[in-house]
């Protein structure tokens, strides 16, 4: 697939086919991830998968108990209240994309390194017929790092980009765009 059409084709898709993700497309996945390029190639992250789902429900739930707790506006509360996963959406697969806690100045730029990984992945899961999307919410397991523990992330990590995929059930269509200049100097 041209890779024009994969940025501009690509949705975050939030319904999804209950079909699992085989392991070779999987794996395709992870590995366009750890071709991102990084900081002084340090290649900080490391991936949590997931394609269990009484554990992707567990994890969802406590996603809701968390932000149904936090000073959110009331849209995002209702969306906690539902019974439905209205946080993984029913995705077949979810990765977790993490990265070892750090205080010097390289925690930043091991941040957006992960951001790049997961671009890589996003796109990659497009062009293998895919729907993915980025779940911020569920950054929200960071406040619980005993449930990220019992998954197999270690104490001595962050969550920064937790994706799911799936082949979609419903793709929306794309939003407007706009190029917003700050300044072109020549």
């Amino acid at each position: 697939m041209e890779l024009d059409k994969c940025i501009t084709e690509r949705r975050s898709v939030r319904k999804y086919q209950p079909e699992p993700i085989p392991k070779a497309i999987v794996d395709k996945i992870l590995n366009a991830g750890v071709w991102a390029p990084s900081g002084m190639n340090l290649q900080p992250w490391r991936f949590m998968v997931i394609q269990d789902r009484n554990t992707i429900n567990k994890l969802s739930e406590r996603v809701k108990q968390i932000g149904s707790k936090l000073p959110l506006p009331s849209q995002y509360i209702e969306l906690f209240k539902s019974k439905e996963d209205t946080i993984f959406y029913g995705a077949p697969l979810l990765i977790l994309v993490c990265v070892p806690m750090r205080e010097d100045n390289m925690k930043m730029v091991n941040y957006l390194d992960c951001g790049l990984a997961a671009q890589n992945m996003l796109l990659t899961a497009y062009q293998e017929g895919l729907g993915s999307c980025f779940i911020g919410f569920a950054s929200f397991l960071n406040q619980d790092p005993e449930i990220l523990e019992e998954v197999g992330v270690p104490r001595n990590m962050d969550l920064l980009a937790p994706l799911i995929f799936g082949y979609p059930a419903d793709i929306p269509r794309a939003p407007p765009r706009e190029i917003k200049i700050l300044k072109w100097i020549q």
